[in-house]
Formats: C-alpha cells, structure tokens, sequence
C-alpha cells in the first residue's frame, strides 16, 4: 500500500469477483470505508481482502471502522457473509459500521418501510443468513440515514445519496415475489468531481421508473460533504426533503460508471435510466456476475457489451489496455475503479 494512502485524494471502488451476487467496497478521499452488499463466494471472501488489505489504512468514522454499510435487499447472493458481521459482536467487529443501511421490518418512526418476509424467496439452507440479516439492525437508530457531515477536511465536490422506495409501493409495483425481493433494493449514487457511480443492486424496471419520477414513497438521503451545505441544508441526511433527485443528478452530472442492475440480466435492463442520463448512456457498465453454462442461468443484456449500452472507456486488464463498453467479473477478474476528481 502507499505510504501516503491517506493523502490521496482519490476515490478508490472495488467491485469483487464472487459470481453472480454483489460486494463493493468504496474508499473515500477523506479516507472513510463504505461497504455495498455481503456477497462471496466458495473461493473468495471480499471481508477478508478488505480486513487484511484495506481496513489498516482506512481512518475509523466515530470510532467504527465502516462509515456506512450498505445492504440493498435481502437475497442470499448478497448476503452470503453476513454472519462475519455479528462475531464477536457486531459493535466489536472488525467490520462494525457507524451507519447499518438496509430494508427492514423495524417498528419505529420508519415503519411505513417494513418488509414483507413472505416475499423474499431464498434458497432452501440459507435461512440463518436472514436471521443474521435481521439481528444486525435490532440495536440501531432509525431512520434510515447517510453520514452527518461534521467536519473541517473537505474535498470539492464529493457527495453520495441513497434512493428507495417505500416497501408497501414496491409491493404495489410488483407483480410477483421475485420482483418484489429484487425491488426494494437500496440504489446508491456517488459523485466525486467529474465522476459519478451508480450501484442499483437488483432494481428492477418498474421500480426503476417510480423512482426516477419521484412517484408516492419516494426515499432520499444525501450527503455533501462541505461545511457550508451541511447548514444550509441540516436534515438532508436523515429524512426526505428537498434533496435533489436521482433524474436531476443524472442529467447535471451524467454517470461514469453503471454497475448494470440485477448482473446485467436482460430482466434488469432500464430504457428509463438510460433516457434520463446525460448523454443517453453510461461512460462505462460493470457486471458483476458468473459464467452462463445453462439456460437457467439468464442471459446479460447485449446492449451493455456494445456502443448502445455505454460510450465506452480504455480499461487496464492484466497489465494490458483494452477498449470496453463494458467491464466483467465473469472471467475472473475483480474491478478496481479509480476516480481523481477532475478530467
């Protein structure tokens, strides 16, 4: 690792190779940790890569070593690891996170959010992992919220958000269960200078398109990280108001990179997001996702692999720069994105 890690001003994504599932992880330049999903697999562990590999050099956000830990929905691709986080405790973990974000059945002020269990439809043999879902948000404050900027480091022009829709109106969205799972899924917006991210995990089209719209349930939480907006705009972070929405944010600042919805699955394709991005489309798509052997396993949109899916971007694989609409895990690479704030 550099020497000078915590001076670099630079926002550091790893997207791992774990198969079809999801786990990232998001290194700010102010040197905070935020982790996206749970995922794994047989051969990789990404909590033991960021333990071993990333965690000594991150600075701890109100002495916990995440700053915000983001779960978008709970099915078993993305949770695979979940129980790494409740030994010893979750408040003594390694990976104990100052912000525990996912959707839930919590009575409270966000009770209007409650998940429908009936409608998570996992694998027979994963149920402890929704036991261990479900034990990691029993001792934290309500509502849902991102990082309270405090602060005086400041980096120009770095802020984040998360978006949702309130679960009763993506049950009235989804016609089935597995659109339902896959629709209350926690979409994450990342901007840092002239780069944005945008992590949807399984959003599904028609959820999609409510919450582009800013239809009934609309949820918004955002973080600008300088002082003089943290007054100006004091609830940003915990509650809906007058956030700007995700339509806006795209069409102001376009997005670099899509981790394409749902693995890139056709099912998971949004003509929506695409209409509202500036520029019509993408710099670049990642995929997270495993080798297609059968008809079973789905098939990845082939809009992302060409000019109608992304502008495309020069990308270093194995040493080697090639041109790419789109960036895989599929083959066996993992996905480290570099954002430097400028052009």
């Amino acid at each position: 690792m550099s020497p000078n890690w915590k001076e670099l001003l630079k926002s550091h994504i790893w997207i791992f190779n774990i198969g079809r599932g999801l786990s990232a992880f998001i290194r700010t330049p102010l040197n905070q940790a935020m982790l996206y999903d749970l995922g794994s697999s047989d051969d990789f562990s990404p909590l033991e890569f960021v333990e071993k590999n990333l965690l000594p050099h991150i600075d701890q956000y109100k002495n916990k070593n995440i700053a915000q830990r983001v779960i978008s929905h709970p099915h078993s691709d993305h949770i695979s690891e979940i129980h790494t986080l409740t030994q010893p405790s979750q408040d003594t973990s390694t990976f104990a996170a100052t912000l525990h974000t996912c959707p839930h059945d919590k009575e409270g002020s966000a009770r209007p959010e409650k998940l429908d269990w009936k409608k998570i439809k996992n694998p027979k043999g994963t149920e402890q992992l929704l036991e261990d879902y479900r034990s990691l948000y029993e001792h934290r404050n309500l509502p849902l919220q991102t990082i309270c900027y405090d602060s005086r480091r400041y980096v120009p022009n770095l802020e984040y958000g998360i978006f949702y829709v309130r679960l009763p109106v993506v049950a009235d969205l989804c016609e089935n269960d597995q659109k339902y799972g896959n629709g209350v899924s926690l979409l994450f917006f990342y901007r840092h200078g002239f780069h944005t991210l945008l992590i949807p995990g399984d959003l599904n089209p028609e959820v999609f398109k409510h919450l582009l719209n800013e239809g009934k349930g609309m949820e918004k939480r955002y973080t600008v990280f300088e002082g003089s907006q943290a007054v100006k705009h004091p609830n940003w972070h915990s509650a809906t108001c007058d956030q700007p929405s995700l339509c806006s944010l795209l069409q102001k600042h376009g997005c670099s990179i899509l981790l394409a919805p749902h693995h890139g699955l056709e099912s998971g394709f949004s003509e929506d997001l695409y209409n509202e991005m500036r520029g019509g489309k993408p710099a670049l798509v990642a995929i997270s996702e495993k080798r297609h052997l059968s008809s079973q396993d789905g098939v990845v949109d082939p809009r992302y692999q060409t000019l109608d899916g992304s502008v495309g971007q020069n990308v270093s694989i194995e040493g080697k720069t090639e041109f790419r609409y789109s960036v895989s895990t599929r083959n066996g690479h993992h996905i480290l994105i570099l954002f430097q704030g400028n052009n």
